[in-house]
């Protein structure tokens, strides 16, 4: 058996988009603050927010027992203008091993997990979950999985799967049609917002009467995301030993939870203070969502290297907050910063061309008034454009069915 729960929001609006209803996995929104958790949560909170006239209905599923930690304000659900389109929210307590069962039920798993009969697509933001059989779908792709892995072979499945794929860049356009064969009409492109930081600071500030954080003393270079291979965080830190051989005032810090590469950075570590001082990195691996915000315009820049992102949603939310970027040769990166004041793109295994960057990044980020224009620069990307190009992608799909 399982138990769903459903909260209703704004009462159902006429004139809506379309009669049909779109659903959407939202199970990562609550319980995931970074990555997946971050996008769902944003492109809901200003689907909610848009009027009727130009938004879908929305089915919130969430499937699993796993804890919500983002629940409440920071989903930006309960404070919804009653002018937004009516959407419902769905809980289902079950364990994952007995959601995968679905594969082989689907119509049970349908009726147990939703949507419902009057949703006419499923946005998935993971291959092949939850498993709803024969539902039409659309699947966002803001990362490619390792080329010949069991998670590539998944996405391509889901892709050429789908009613529709969307992506964040145009190098990720093409890459779904020429990795997957995904045929261009089916591949839809979307923006991401960079508000979210700011916002959140904006609105936490105000609640406790203080201002926002001061650039600190202490120049920290900021590295965000899981501690993992594909992040290159040894490198990070091999560029960071050559920095400090410069004798640059300066700290690195890691916001992340440990990865498959957390022991060699530890390792590394170790190494490291030994000539530095232990003052030199510091690695946050439990990291507080509610703090970001203040940790992020605390900063002085961020050191973003990844292996194979295809949205820019991290560099421009950093941008947002008057951070430079030193970055990887990554084509999502590039699209939208690449010809903006403050952002460098470097070889992750170069430490030297990454400790110059470095330099020119401490100095740029420790500047206020470069900090105020690189902020400037990353407000027309928002969240509610994000929402309205997925609804628009939504439409050209449900028109086919």
């Amino acid at each position: 058996m399982t138990r769903a729960d459903r909260t209703d929001g704004a009462a159902p609006a006429h004139g809506s988009l379309l009669d049909a209803t779109v659903a959407l996995d939202y199970t990562s929104g609550p319980g995931h603050a970074p990555g997946v958790g971050r996008y769902v949560r944003e492109l809901v909170r200003a689907l909610v927010r848009l009027p009727a006239r130009n938004a879908f209905p929305l089915e919130l599923l969430e499937v699993g027992r796993a804890p919500r930690p983002m629940e409440g304000s920071p989903l930006g659900l309960e404070d919804a203008p009653s002018t937004g389109p009516h959407f419902s929210r769905r809980i289902t307590r079950l364990p994952r091993r007995a959601v995968a069962l679905g594969e082989r039920a689907p119509r049970l798993a349908r009726l147990v997990l939703g949507p419902s009969r009057r949703a006419g697509l499923l946005h998935r933001v993971a291959p092949d979950w939850p498993p709803l059989g024969a539902v039409p779908f659309s699947i966002a792709v803001a990362e490619f999985a390792p080329p010949g892995s069991a998670a590539a072979e998944s996405q391509a499945r889901s892709c050429l799967a789908a009613a529709g794929v969307i992506v964040f860049s145009a190098d990720a356009a093409a890459r779904v049609e020429s990795l997957y064969g995904v045929p261009p009409d089916r591949i839809f492109r979307s923006p991401v917002g960079s508000e979210h930081w700011q916002r959140d600071l904006e609105e936490s500030s105000a609640q406790r009467a203080v201002a926002p954080p001061p650039i600190r003393p202490t120049r920290d270079i900021l590295v965000l995301g899981a501690i993992r291979a594909a992040r290159f965080p040894v490198e990070a830190l091999a560029a960071f030993d050559v920095l400090r051989q410069r004798r640059a005032d300066a700290r690195l810090l890691f916001v992340g939870r440990p990865g498959d590469a957390a022991a060699a950075l530890q390792e590394a570590v170790g190494h490291l203070v030994v000539r530095h001082g232990q003052a030199a990195v510091r690695w946050i691996d439990e990291p507080e969502e509610a703090r970001m915000p203040r940790c992020v315009a605390g900063a002085t820049l961020l050191l973003h290297l990844a292996e194979d992102e295809a949205s820019p949603v991290t560099p421009l939310e950093a941008a947002r907050m008057g951070l430079p970027l030193i970055a990887s040769k990554l084509p999502a990166f590039e699209e939208v910063l690449g010809e903006s004041a403050g952002s460098w793109f470097v070889s992750e295994s170069d430490p030297v061309e990454i400790a110059d960057a470095l330099e020119l990044g401490l100095a740029a980020g420790s500047d206020p008034e470069f900090r105020r224009q690189r902020a400037d620069s990353a407000k027309p990307f928002t969240w509610e454009a994000a929402a309205l190009a997925h609804c628009a992608a939504w439409k050209r799909m449900l028109g086919r069915q």
